[in-house]
């Protein structure tokens, strides 16, 4: 049974990596497309500004010599007049084909500007769908940490690897829906209206809406890190303590909550993967307790006895787990559940207490395997 499992990891590894080539060259034809689309619309921006400039020019001097005909006629001139009238003619000519081809280009440039978002939605999605399909590869092909909690393949292990894949890739769309996204959009909207105070020339309101918008940007700048970060914690594969740092900065600048940590015992024995979940558990226990209102969370990793052994405990308002668990099955939100799973396919151990109005407290153990 276990021959067929590791078989079927390796035919599921080989054909994800094979999709993941395929994205790839997908990905860099698209974006080689969308820099052409890109210097070709810019190609235009440059000419449409110069036939603007041409048309503006043309339109002066059909004026002039509009107003030269006008007054050779009124002056009886009759062969200046004539030469002027077709000095004027051929203005009128110039501006009608210069005028054309603005228009022209101008339809071009649109089609363009509709060809471009659309690569960049491509390549967002190819992008999106390359980070999930790592993330089970990852998953699938995580060495004997994951695979050997009892020395042996389990597929259950894997069916949980998938689910928590999928459940993550689906959190991940959400977030970046519900986060960055609508804050720098709200960046747009704001722009926009300064623009329609700087028609109406009121300064004053441009300035306050160029705050707010440098605000948001910073705030949307703050979000995106922190998201980025909690995909890919930085400095995790040289031990804890750098990306606890992080997480501290972090909490202290987005919630205005005081993270204290410690450490002990040997983490040169903790492999890469078991790091990384662990700090991905314990990140997301903190961020809960941030957002349940803690003004104060305390964790302690140790070695202790070949097993990892972490503690989150934070003053926050408190929660009903079980209650808590099925509200977040029905809005779709598993991030207890993943801490769970996350921290049980390594062979661990999680529990996880609340009182309302007391706080939380998580605490988990893994094995250190070698």
């Amino acid at each position: 049974m276990a021959n067929k499992i590791v078989d079927i990891e390796e035919r599921i590894s080989r054909s994800l990596q094979g999709s993941l080539n395929e994205l790839y060259l997908l990905r860099q034809e698209e974006a080689a497309h969308l820099d052409s689309v890109k210097e070709r619309s810019n190609s235009i921006a440059v000419e449409l500004r110069d036939l603007a400039a041409a048309i503006d020019k043309t339109n002066k001097d059909y004026n002039v010599s509009r107003a030269e005909l006008l007054d050779k006629s009124k002056r009886g001139e009759s062969y200046n007049e004539r030469f002027s009238y077709e000095r004027a003619s051929e203005f009128m000519k110039l501006r009608g084909s210069l005028e054309e081809r603005y228009r022209l280009l101008n339809e071009q440039k649109s089609e363009l500007m509709h060809e471009e978002l659309r690569l960049e939605r491509v390549i967002t999605k190819s992008e999106n769908m390359g980070n999930r399909l790592r993330m089970v590869l990852n998953l699938i092909s995580t060495p004997e940490d994951v695979t050997s909690a009892a020395d042996t393949h389990s597929a259950e292990a894997m069916l949980t690897a998938f689910l928590l894949a999928e459940r993550e890739a689906a959190s991940f769309a959400r977030d970046l829906h519900d986060r960055p996204t609508q804050t720098f959009s709200a960046v747009g909207l704001i722009l926009e209206i300064g623009k329609e105070y700087l028609k109406r020339q009121e300064y004053d309101l441009v300035n306050k809406e160029l705050d707010r918008a440098l605000e948001q940007t910073r705030n949307g700048l703050s979000e995106m890190r922190s998201f980025l970060f909690s995909l890919s914690p930085t400095g995790i594969e040289s031990g804890f303590d750098l990306p606890m740092k992080r997480l501290v900065s972090q909490l202290g600048q987005m919630w205005d909550c005081k993270l204290s940590f410690t450490l002990s015992g040997d983490m040169e024995d903790v492999s890469a993967n078991v790091r990384i979940a662990a700090f991905k558990t314990l990140h997301q226990a903190v961020i809960n307790a941030a957002n349940h209102g803690a003004t104060n969370v305390k964790v302690t990793i140790a070695n202790h006895k070949k097993t990892l052994r972490v503690r989150v405990i934070d003053n926050g308002d408190g929660f009903d787990v079980e209650q808590e668990r099925i509200a977040a099955r029905e809005r779709g939100s598993y991030g207890l559940i993943n801490m769970e799973d996350r921290v049980r396919m390594l062979g661990g151990k999680i529990s996880i207490s609340s009182v309302i109005k007391k706080g939380s407290n998580v605490a988990f153990s893994i094995p250190i395997l070698t």
